[in-house]
């Protein structure tokens, strides 16, 4: 008799071991499986959790989610109100029936910032389910499928799923913390993946129940400087998401509120991230108006972020802060300052690896630089050397898909800017397939929108129909560029 236990139901191909309890393999407890053709509908939306659902197997699903955070089944206890890691194991082997209460069900949901349209598979029974379905086509037909998510039921069913701001638990432990940490770490690694459009609404919805936490839970003292960091970093994560999904208002209002989070933080690494994080803003507003004061407002920011750094021994902190400055720096025509922050970049990135070095830094590596040497070609009028830059950038493995997307729109910009439309057009073909599969990111849709200008009927069309989608699926605005 085989000894093999069953297939891990994220990947599908990692058998898991008959001792293991955990319901997915190792790496995709670390990160679920990405979802093929369908926006996430929240944090931990995978297609196992989606199906689960679906199958109103709610212990898998309860145990997907937590198994995905990172949490143990006391710490889930910990988080759900009325729950504790008895309730936890009985619910996620079945012996407990009480999570088919709707109550019991939605308060799951609310204490893990779930969005309550996420429930849908439960109700229409099918994975895909979510609130943008259409109404048939036949509406009068009698033999209408049942599990159609028609005009009816949507409204009946949207009521009870799409409830204002849930009311913060009463006390917060270290449990709450823990699951806020892992909400950031997951943030910032779906945004690289996918980009900001389809995350806005629940980063800024995460945020805010973070900031109602901190504002109105009890809490003990000791735990008053990492909810503050935590909330800070949530603040940051949704800033850069709303800037990427072209919401340039709601990226700094965000940013702002981070910033009053920050000063009641000891953590000078998240603070320096944070003042780097609004330089990128100014610079992009610089850029956009051609005033020059958005752009001596970055370098100041800049200045803060490496003032409160220099104790941090992160060279990617370093890297960061040094290509946020060329790129301010060439709009102000410092070429002194921008030559030494390109080369300090290099070189801080040189050192290799530290243990200094965050998470939600990952992205800054020798190609990330290299795109920002190239940005700033561009913008002093070196189209050349732009095209040049940005090929090597994009012939690297090391970018993440949200950011090679966006270089790839970049490089068939200036391609275009010299007059190289077959270039431009091949290039932004390339952005645009990445846009119309899992890529959510108006930066790169709003650089790509002058090709649709060529002439190029296919293009133009494809183009038309990503920025539909976009716009439909998840509110996106067209109206800000990088």
């Amino acid at each position: 008799m085989s000894h093999e236990g069953p297939l891990c139901p994220g990947c599908k191909r990692t058998v898991l071991s008959r001792y293991n309890r955990e319901p997915l393999c190792a790496s995709c407890a670390a990160r679920p499986t990405a979802l093929h053709g369908q926006a996430p509908t929240w944090l931990w939306d995978s297609p196992a959790l989606r199906q689960a659902l679906a199958d109103q197997d709610l212990g898998e699903a309860v145990r997907l989610v937590r198994t995905a955070a990172g949490l143990t089944q006391a710490q889930l206890g910990e988080l759900v109100p009325g729950w504790s890691k008895l309730v936890v194991h009985r619910i996620e082997t079945g012996a407990r029936g009480t999570l088919f209460d709707i109550r019991v069900l939605l308060a799951w949901a609310d204490a893990i910032a779930m969005p309550r349209e996420a429930l849908l598979p439960v109700i229409v029974g099918i994975p895909e389910a979510t609130v943008e379905i259409s109404p048939p086509e036949h509406p009068d037909e009698e033999d209408v499928d049942r599990r159609t998510f028609h005009g009816t039921v949507l409204a009946l069913t949207a009521g009870a799923l799409l409830p204002a701001d849930t009311t913060p638990p009463a006390r917060v432990g270290t449990a709450h913390l823990r699951y806020l940490q892992a909400c950031a770490d997951e943030l910032y690694a779906r945004d690289w993946t996918i980009g900001g459009a389809s995350l806005l609404r629940q980063a800024a919805g995460l945020f805010q129940q973070t900031k109602n936490l901190i504002d109105e839970a009890e809490y003990p003292s000791a735990l008053t400087p990492d909810l503050l960091a935590v909330g800070t970093n949530l603040g940051i994560c949704g800033s850069f998401i709303a800037f990427d999904a072209g919401d340039m208002a709601t990226a700094r209002r965000l940013a702002e509120q981070a910033r009053l989070l920050a000063d009641g933080t000891d953590d000078a690494g998240l603070q320096a991230h944070l003042y780097a994080t609004m330089a990128l803003y100014s610079t992009s507003l610089a850029r956009l108006s051609g005033r020059r004061g958005p752009a001596r407002e970055a370098l100041r920011f800049l200045d803060r972020a490496e003032d409160a750094a220099r104790y941090d021994s992160s060279p990617q902190l370093g890297a960061l802060i040094n290509m946020r400055r060329a790129t301010a720096a060439a709009l102000l025509n410092h070429e002194h300052t921008v030559r030494t922050a390109v080369l300090t970049a290099y070189r801080d990135l040189d050192r290799g690896p530290h243990p200094a070095d965050r998470p939600w830094h990952g992205f800054v590596t020798h190609a990330e630089v290299r795109g920002h040497e190239a940005r700033v070609a561009a913008d002093t009028g070196d189209h050349q050397r732009a095209v040049t830059l940005y090929e090597r950038t994009l012939a690297g493995a090391e970018l993440r898909p949200r950011n090679r997307t966006f270089y790839q729109a970049r490089l068939a910009s200036v391609r275009l800017e010299q007059g190289d439309h077959h270039g431009a057009l091949e290039t932004g073909r390339s952005a645009l397939t990445a846009l119309e599969g899992q890529v959510s990111s108006v930066r790169a849709l709003n650089l790509l929108r002058p090709l649709g200008k060529s002439g190029d009927e296919e293009f133009t069309g494809r183009l038309a129909a990503v920025q539909a989608a976009m716009t439909r699926e998840y509110g996106a605005r067209h109206d800000t560029s990088a």
